[in-house]
């Protein structure tokens, strides 16, 4: 132990007497460690942090699954109370789903973040409140009965200051007076990871909570999703077998409503960020730590090359100790011990760095109306993961100048000074093998995100299927207050009419749902005339409008008539569909005039024809899609008022409130965007990887073409007297620049070969991340070669020009 601390401070003497060398490797390491620590600190909040419930390993969940369909959907409040009660491999099963929701105080009225679940939900998670009680069964009993609601502890805290005395106190949620039961505690935040409620209120309270009308006792009215404890000793897959069987026995007992459905069972930690995406937000978070750990690997090689120059100075102090009886492994000890303090320090810069580096990546998330909240704030992983980190770090680059220095015949310095300079050579030798390593590694990761990039480009080239080129778009939702359907219908008439007064507006229009949105409809459909294929779904995306939609979306209409003011309550209902539609339904025949049942049964006729669209997002494949009158189909009480201007529709967003504030000043109201901010999602799944795989990119060109500059002026110091006797002898000045150079442009062209033989196989794991190009576009690879090899000669030629410039009469009088 007391040698262990002879080392350290020794070694910290060392960082400080060469305080350049250590502010330099601090610096490369640091970015290095901050960069995967911040990644890791994501991954670690996605998936990696257990649920905050009971024993979260027997927790799953529960999906409807339609044949030849979504794997991943939502259930009807029917069909769950056949799988709660029907199977014996549950210990419980509870249902739960998430709704904006308008809790009024003293500070005014907020949308909130709410759960409409049933009373089983807190017992089934293992959760108990720290105030007050969980719901009781009868309060799951009778609909509209018992409008009881918990709150979260953030809630409580925040809005009601920590009242100890909430319990019984009743609040407004939705313009409905609600009476507090319970406050839950600080750790739990529900069973995802990237959303928290604010509020849960039982399932029978879902006509005065949800922003949609439900069917409780309908089986084609899906609106739940499923959670569950599985009961001791029963595994997922006997789950899964059970609920495949009892959805055959739904199928038989209700062809009607269950015919082609099943249920999927799974893990609830594979459910943690939403129905089928956290596999695919896995799959990104391991190749943004493939990424950010070849930057790593090459700030190592980076410090690697500055220790190497660092220990060849110090050959002589190292033989004179080999000498005086040190050992190989107490000088090799020496060293590491200084590695490993670099490395250390260079790992809490590094960490501090995270904090502020996943603040900003989870700060730097789309402006979607869903209140995304990731905690990334340090706990023992990641803490853990940066110390391992460190120390790998440390051995990593403290390995090479260790090896190199302790080589046979190395001590024969201390009195042979051709010896030093023999040695100076191997090192230059072991340094350019380093810098090629490290120009390999960043050509991967230029190369990496020049695809990102172009993937990018062509996304936003893609035709979204319409033209709203200023625009806004204003969410309603008339469940925030006490309004029916013919009240709300009415507000929301004489809304549009108020907005479409404004001098600024060109057009607006009602719609329950946008293209490229988060949240869409579907409608499972009959095609009169048409029998479906085996294993087909007839689940269909759909929308809900008001007239003058298709103008003030610009979508174009191919043939027929838009949604128009006589499509109401008491004419013929109708249905708009789009080319994909009309192709895979009635090939080569028109389609208007046909017959669609949609809508709970209802049969409509089909009168106009609409453009192809995207509706989920850029890159999807293009899919029928079913425009319904909103006059004729179920009260929403959420919608979206679509607004076109004559300009920059920013200031427009305040008229329109004030025209919405008019109609009802108690109403609050969620955040209006304009239309860049809102397109700005549909791109954000292209774009993040771009900007991060990008930004790594280049810090690791940067780190390259340092260790380029490092290596091509360590080797021209070493080589001072051979340049000044080449000149002495008559050599011109442009032929030393051109060995300087020829030798770093010999380093960085192998490196290069190497890189874009990597690239080849390393890129096609980025083939489902990218939209419209292939990972082997050659001209993406020639660029990134060609730009790292410029930027290179750039670097290269400051000390070459030095060893241009050495004097050849000062060279011989030194010698």
């Amino acid at each position: 132990m007391l040698a262990l601390w002879q080392d350290i401070r020794f070694g910290s003497r060392m960082l400080l007497r060469h305080r350049a060398f250590t502010f330099v490797a601090v610096a490369s390491l640091a970015l290095g460690i901050g960069a995967n620590t911040a990644i890791f600190s994501l991954v670690n909040a996605l998936l990696l942090r257990p649920l905050p419930v009971e024993d979260p390993d027997r927790v799953v969940a529960v999906f409807t699954s339609y044949q030849g369909g979504s794997r991943y959907g939502i259930t009807s409040y029917p069909d769950y109370k056949d799988l709660r009660d029907g199977l014996d491999v549950f210990a419980d099963l509870a249902a739960e789903t998430y709704t904006p929701l308008g809790l009024a105080g003293v500070s005014g009225s907020e949308v909130l973040l709410g759960q409409v679940v049933t009373s089983n939900y807190f017992s089934v998670l293992g959760v108990q409140p720290s105030l007050g009680r969980s719901f009781l069964p009868e309060e799951d009993a009778t609909p509209g009965s018992h409008p009881v609601a918990i709150l979260s502890h953030r809630t409580w805290e925040r809005r009601f200051g920590s009242d100890p005395q909430i319990i019984g106190q009743t609040v407004s949620v939705n313009g409905r007076p609600f009476t507090v039961v319970g406050v839950v505690p600080e750790s739990f935040s529900g069973t995802s990871v990237i959303v928290a409620p604010d509020v849960w209120v039982p399932v029978m309270m879902a006509s005065q909570a949800l922003t949609f009308s439900v069917q409780l006792d309908g089986r084609v009215d899906p609106f739940l999703n499923l959670i569950g404890r599985l009961k001791p000793g029963i595994t997922v897959s006997q789950a899964q077998v059970a609920a495949q069987g009892l959805a055959a026995t739904l199928a038989r007992e209700y062809p009607a409503q269950n015919s082609g459905k099943s249920f999927t069972v799974v893990e609830a930690e594979r459910n943690r960020i939403g129905t089928g995406t956290t596999e695919g937000i896995a799959g990104f978070m391991a190749v943004l730590m493939g990424v950010v750990g070849l930057v790593l690997l090459i700030a190592c090689f980076n410090v690697a090359n500055l220790s190497l120059a660092k220990a060849t100075g110090r050959q002589r102090e190292i033989a004179l100790r080999n000498s005086l009886g040190a050992s190989r492994w107490r000088i090799t000890r020496q060293l590491l011990t200084e590695s490993m303090l670099l490395s250390l320090l260079a790992g809490a810069v590094g960490l501090l760095m995270a904090l502020w580096a996943a603040d900003l990546l989870v700060a730097a998330r789309p402006p979607i109306a869903l209140p995304i909240e990731i905690d990334v704030s340090p706990d023992p992983r990641v803490l853990s993961f940066t110390a391992l980190l460190s120390v790998a770090t440390g051995v990593l680059f403290g390995l090479a100048p260790a090896i190199q220095t302790l080589r046979p015949g190395q001590f024969a310095a201390l009195r042979d000074q051709g010896q030093v300079l023999r040695h100076g050579r191997s090192t230059s030798r072991v340094q350019s093998s380093l810098v090629a390593l490290q120009v390999a590694l960043s050509l991967v990761l230029l190369i990496s995100a020049g695809l990102f990039v172009r993937s990018l480009r062509n996304i936003l080239t893609v035709d979204p299927g319409f033209d709203l080129r200023s625009g806004l778009v204003f969410p309603v939702n008339l469940g925030f207050g006490q309004y029916d359907e013919d009240e709300g219908r009415l507000f929301l008439r004489e809304l549009v009419d108020r907005v479409a007064s404004l001098p600024v507006v060109r057009s607006n229009a009602l719609a329950a749902f946008l293209p490229l949105g988060v949240v869409h409809g579907h409608h499972e459909i009959v095609i009169e005339g048409y029998e479906p294929r085996a294993n087909e779904s007839m689940l269909v995306k759909r929308n809900m409008a008001g007239p003058r939609y298709l103008e003030t979306m610009g979508i174009p209409l191919v043939r027929g008539r838009g949604i128009s003011e006589q499509d109401v309550e008491n004419t013929q209902p109708v249905a708009i569909i789009n080319e994909t539609m009309a192709r895979r339904y009635w090939p080569g025949e028109d389609p208007l005039g046909r017959v669609i049942r949609a809508d709970k049964g209802i049969s409509r006729v089909v009168v106009g024809v609409i453009k192809d669209g995207k509706y989920g997002a850029l890159d999807e494949a293009p899919q029928p899609y079913l425009l319904l009158p909103m006059r004729q189909t179920t009260f929403m009480r959420r919608v979206n008022l679509v607004v076109q201007t004559a300009g920059d529709p920013q200031p427009v967003i305040e008229q329109v409130l004030a025209e919405a504030r008019r109609l009802d000043a108690s109403l609050p109201f969620e955040n209006a965007v304009t239309l860049p901010q809102y397109l700005e999602l549909s791109v954000g799944n292209v774009k993040t990887p771009a900007f991060l795989v990008g930004a790594f990119g280049l810090l690791a060109m940067v780190l390259a073409v340092i260790g380029v500059y490092g290596v091509t002026s360590y080797a021209v110091s070493q080589r001072i007297q051979e340049f000044g006797i080449r000149m002495a002898l008559g050599a011109q000045r442009h032929v030393v620049v051109s060995m300087v150079l020829n030798g770093a442009l010999r380093t960085t062209a192998i490196g290069i070969g190497a890189g874009l033989a990597l690239a080849f196989g390393v890129t096609r794991v980025l083939s489902a991340y990218l939209f419209g190009v292939s990972t082997l576009e050659p001209t993406i690879y020639a660029a990134v070669a060609l730009t790292l090899l410029s930027v290179a000669l750039v670097a290269c030629y400051v000390p070459a020009r030095s060893a241009g410039n050495v004097s050849p009469m000062v060279t011989l009088r030194s010698e």
